[in-house]
Order: C-alpha cells, then sequence, then structure tokens
C-alpha cells in the first residue's frame, strides 16, 4: 500500500501528555508517512497533524453520552474518512513499539473491522475491546443517533454497545475480525508486545509511581521532550490541572521523602501536643 496511513486518536485534555507521547511513539516507528487525527473530546474537535482544529460531527446529544471525554467519537472515523479507505483508531493511553504502518496493512478479511477479543474477561468471552480498531471505512457505518435512540428504547445497554455484545449485534450485524492481540496488550510489555495499553486508570505511571513498565513509558517521555513534542508548557499545564502526578519530573521511581524531613515535623507534633493539653 502507497496510501498514507490515517491514525485516530481518541483524547481530551486530560490526556495531553500520554496522547504526546503516543505520538512521538508512532512517528518513531513510522516507515509511512502518517496523518495522525486527534480526536479532541473536551473541545468536540479534531486536529489533524499541525493544522487548526475543525469541528467534529458529533451531536450534543451524543456529545453528553460519552463515559469519557472521547469515547463516541471513534465512531465518527468513517464519516472523517469520507467513507473511503481504511483507518485506524488508538486510545490515547498507550505506547507504540512498531511500525503501525503494519497494522494498516493487515487483511480485513472482508470484515467492516477488527478488534481485541475477549477483553473483559469477566463480562464472557463475547465481547469485544474497542480501544484498538482497524476501520474499513468504505463498508462501516455507525449511526449513533439511531444506536442512541435503541439504547433509550431499551433494546440493547450502552455496555452492550461500547463492547459489541451479541446483545448489540442482534440490531447491528457487523462483521468484526479478530486483532492480533499484540497490538493491544493490556498493562503487559515483553519482546513480542507492538502496542502497549496502560488501562488501570489508578496505576498509570504518570499518575502513579512505580509502574512495572513505568520505565518504558517514561522513556518515550524523555525522547519526545527531546525531539520537541512535549514541551515544558504541555507539562506545566498537565500538572496545573492535576492531571499528572506532582512528581513527574523524577520519572517512574521519585526519591521517598527523607527521614530528616520527618524528623523536622516531629518536634512540632510534640509542641502541638503540649499545646493543645493547656
Amino acid at each position: 500500500m502507497t496510501d498514507r496511513v490515517n491514525v485516530f486518536i481518541g483524547s481530551g485534555e486530560a490526556s495531553l501528555l500520554e496522547r504526546k507521547v503516543l505520538m512521538y511513539s508512532l512517528r518513531k516507528h513510522a516507515q509511512q508517512d502518517l496523518d495522525i487525527y486527534v480526536l479532541n473530546g473536551t473541545h468536540n474537535a479534531i486536529e489533524l497533524n499541525d493544522q487548526p482544529p475543525f469541528l467534529a460531527p458529533m451531536s450534543l446529544r451524543a456529545k453528553y453520552c460519552n463515559v469519557t471525554e472521547f469515547s463516541l467519537y471513534r465512531y465518527l472515523i468513517p464519516e472523517l474518512c469520507q467513507f473511503q479507505g481504511r483507518a485506524i483508531y488508538v486510545d490515547s493511553d498507550m505506547i507504540c513499539l512498531t511500525d503501525i504502518s503494519k497494522l494498516f496493512e493487515t487483511s480485513l478479511n472482508g470484515c467492516h473491522f477488527l478488534a481485541k477479543r475477549e477483553s473483559y474477561a469477566h463480562m464472557g468471552d463475547a465481547f469485544w475491546g474497542l480501544s484498538v480498531m482497524l476501520i474499513d471505512c468504505d463498508r462501516t457505518r455507525f449511526n449513533l443517533e439511531q444506536i442512541l435512540d435503541e439504547i433509550d428504547q431499551g433494546l440493547y445497554t450502552y455496555s452492550d454497545f461500547s463492547c459489541m455484545s451479541p446483545a448489540f449485534l442482534a440490531h447491528h450485524s457487523y462483521q468484526i475480525g479478530e486483532l492480533d492481540p499484540h497490538w493491544n496488550v493490556f498493562d503487559y510489555w515483553d519482546a513480542s508486545t507492538k502496542l502497549i495499553h496502560y488501562t488501570n486508570l489508578l496505576t498509570q505511571p504518570w499518575k502513579h509511581p512505580n509502574h512495572p513498565y513505568g520505565e518504558l513509558w517514561f522513556q518515550y517521555l524523555d525522547e519526545a521532550i527531546s525531539a520537541g513534542v512535549v514541551s515544558d508548557r504541555d507539562i506545566e499545564l498537565s500538572l496545573l490541572r492535576s492531571y499528572v502526578r506532582q512528581d513527574i519530573r523524577e520519572g517512574n521511581s521519585p526519591r521517598p521523602v527523607s527521614a530528616p524531613r520527618f524528623a523536622t515535623v516531629r518536634p512540632l507534633i510534640r509542641r502541638l501536643k503540649r499545646a493543645v493539653q493547656f
């Protein structure tokens, strides 16, 4: 294939830093030209490469139904591609470790899109993870207004839609193919991993220290800073908004608070206790 590779990232201002690290990782390994679209749910906008943002074609009703800032925006992708060609969708809390064009060139085998099978073990094996998708934009249509109407009518639930459950597929007969699982590896990394996905919101390395695979993310953050992809302003803004931990500049394993600092507090505590007794 000689087409430019269309990559859409679901994001918002809360994920500014991890999004830019992901973008750096995508371009670092790419062997073809990429068109990277940011689906910025905060501003209901689309950001293509370095061009000015433009308004996303999403109704206010649909925007208010987003569980995250961007959860429904992936369903706009075929329309944004003018129902032509193919496109990749990825969540922002990932790092790409190989050439994304290899995913772009994967055979769809007549399917509407590829997704991760059995992503939700607690729900059964008939559910799909849509945090990474390869979409045939020629054939795939997502009518969000109709789907939201059907959810309101009780034909299936929002979760059924989000996971493409049998209850949802009974009304919308999408042919879904199984994505190579190495393209969406949850919270783990080894030599075969192509995309690592930091799914645990409580332990993501930019929010919580000492992640078992956090060194990898910070390696890419450092490279993105050196390359000018992540700026000091990006970091300061994320800190100001409390979207990342305050010691993020110290890396995956920040230095523990030293004992002398605690030692200086103890005399103060003793004085306060004595004062209270009086």
